[in-house]
């Protein structure tokens, strides 16, 4: 296997935004009744709004769950969170070593908008030549799609790709794409996350390089 591409998460890996999110997503659920326990909604981490409403409200019709969307996009534009002030420094030090050496591209389980403004506002959007979002894929993380979709995209088969992630459906995702998964330990010790699938198991994204290296 020769890698010639380095496809990367987004939540936990270029930012920390794990902790933020977490208490968005509890605060609003709790809100509107969903009566979410913390050790319930840290079970989520990695998952994407449709399959977290459809686990809290099962039953629903598409129209219940699409209204409970709107109002949780609503939350999150009165209580923004500054990318800038939680990048992960390490990240951006990668990205800029590897770029020179690997195709890059970005898959992640949220929606299109805020990931471009998650790259505006640190300024990594030269970096990647494709970007990703579940949420325009058939199916989100934990399935394949989003992976599936990048290497196509990069022109890249999956034995020549390799996933940086974090989170159980992440990676999941990446190996159901047929990627070698390099996860990365959670920038939150709060967050106690399951990574036994993946290939390869990081304390920061600076031990990235001697991977790759090793794999190319």
């Amino acid at each position: 296997m020769t890698v010639k591409g380095v496809i990367f998460d987004v939540d936990g890996i270029l930012v920390n935004s794990e902790p933020y999110y977490f208490e968005q997503r509890l605060t609003f659920l709790n809100a509107i009744g969903a009566k979410l326990t913390v050790e319930e909604s840290r079970r989520q981490i990695g998952s994407n709004m449709n399959a977290v409403l459809k686990q809290v409200y099962p039953g629903r019709t598409m129209n219940d769950y699409a209204m409970i969307k709107e109002g949780y996009r609503s939350y999150k534009r009165k209580h923004p969170i500054r990318f800038d002030k939680i990048l992960n420094q390490d990240a951006q030090t990668l990205l800029a070593e590897i770029a020179p050496k690997y195709q890059i591209g970005l898959a992640s389980a949220g929606e299109r908008q805020i990931i471009n403004q998650m790259l505006a506002e640190t300024k990594l959007t030269p970096y990647f030549e494709t970007i990703v979002s579940g949420a325009e894929t058939a199916h989100n993380k934990p399935a394949p799609d989003v992976y599936t979709t990048a290497i196509a995209q990069l022109g890249l088969k999956s034995d020549e790709a390799v996933a940086i992630e974090d989170s159980e459906f992440g990676i999941k995702a990446g190996k159901a794409a047929g990627l070698t998964v390099i996860a990365l330990k959670p920038l939150d010790s709060q967050f106690k996350i399951n990574q036994e699938e993946a290939d390869y198991r990081v304390e920061s994204l600076t031990e990235v390089p001697a991977i790759l290296a090793q794999l190319s």
